[in-house]
């Protein structure tokens, strides 16, 4: 079965292919992945689009962690 974190790793690893961990996990913060702010735009853009949500630019505005964009797309699924 697919998680959400496995969907959510997989566009991370798609839009940004210079992260370089092996395994993306909750706990890491969007910055250590190297990610700069107009590859997260457009991350966020492909899960909105993925799962078939919208998050507001306030919601946006306090994803600091994968763990972040987890419960923003639970909280709207």
């Amino acid at each position: 079965m697919i998680t959400t974190l496995d969907r959510v790793s997989t566009i991370l690893r798609q839009q940004a292919p210079e992260v370089e961990v092996t395994e993306i996990v909750p706990e890491h913060r969007i910055q250590d992945l190297g990610i700069d702010s107009l590859t997260f735009v457009d991350i966020l853009l492909k899960i909105e689009k993925d799962f078939a949500v919208e998050f507001s630019d306030d919601e946006l505005a306090a994803v600091e962690s994968v763990q972040d964009i987890l419960d923003l797309v639970a909280q709207k699924a």
